[in-house]
């Protein structure tokens, strides 16, 4: 006896509901406006940055150091020690080291913020410089560093992948051909002193910052650094009363 074939039944998938293209949309410009948000944009930069002392915001991008970089610093050690006491003034767990630089001033560091107990102080590295440098980049936030010998290729490029690793900043009195940020000061004055008499309060100097990519714009303030207080602050007024040639302007205007 034979069997009829049973014809096959086509088998209908339901069908996939119309995409809304609106909501998509509006899913994409909700997350869009996220993304640009000047709430995200502040979280990411202060991820990849760290916080000054507020007389120096106006001279750096973003008003911050940043993370993981060197900035140079050329010829002012106020100027050093004003940039290192705003991250460790504003976290208490931030530690601090300074490297090769024996006569640092610990009575000024203090004044400008620096907490002297969350202070590391190397006097003579030696060659071995960077290492120590290496080292404590893992254990500190900030490194002062002012290198005993010319730095040799292979030790920047090793210092500056172990900065990147730790997030640590290193700011530095050498020429440094890859510093995120550049710093010198121009013309200063002393106020204080009168006719032969009195003392000096305060420096009044220009300060220039220059770097790469964003920071390549060319930025100047004025400040008073040290300020009265020895720490840093902006000038009440363009002329301080009193005020006398920095040490050393007169020999350089000749």
């Amino acid at each position: 006896m034979s069997v009829a074939a049973v014809p096959e039944v086509p088998v209908v998938e339901p069908a996939l509901p119309a995409p809304d293209l609106e909501e998509e949309r509006r899913l994409r410009l909700a997350d869009l406006l996220e993304e640009t948000s000047p709430a995200t944009r502040r979280a990411r930069v202060e991820a990849s940055t760290r916080p000054v002392l507020p007389a120096l915001e106006t001279l750096l991008p973003d008003g911050r150091l940043p993370k993981g970089a060197v900035v140079e610093v050329r010829g002012d050690t106020n100027l050093l020690l004003a940039l290192a006491a705003g991250p460790a003034a504003a976290a208490a767990t931030v530690w601090t080291a300074a490297i090769s630089m024996p006569t640092l001033g610990l009575a000024a560091a203090r004044a400008y913020g620096l907490p002297l107990e969350r202070l590391l102080v190397v006097d003579t590295p030696g060659e071995r410089w960077s290492e120590i440098a290496s080292v404590l980049a893992g254990a500190c936030e900030i490194v002062l560093l002012d290198p005993p010998l010319p730095p040799r290729p292979r030790e920047l490029q090793r210092l500056e992948a172990r900065l990147r690793a730790t997030g640590t900043t290193l700011l530095t009195t050498t020429p440094w051909h890859s510093a995120a940020l550049r710093l010198t000061t121009g013309s200063a004055t002393w106020s204080g002193l009168g006719d032969g008499h009195g003392r000096l309060r305060s420096r009044n100097v220009e300060v220039h910052c220059t770097g790469r990519g964003r920071a390549a714009r060319p930025r100047t303030a004025r400040l008073l650094l040290p300020d009265e207080n020895g720490s840093v602050s902006a000038p009440r007024t363009a002329d301080a009363t009193g005020a006398v040639p920095a040490p050393g302007a007169a020999i350089a205007a000749g």
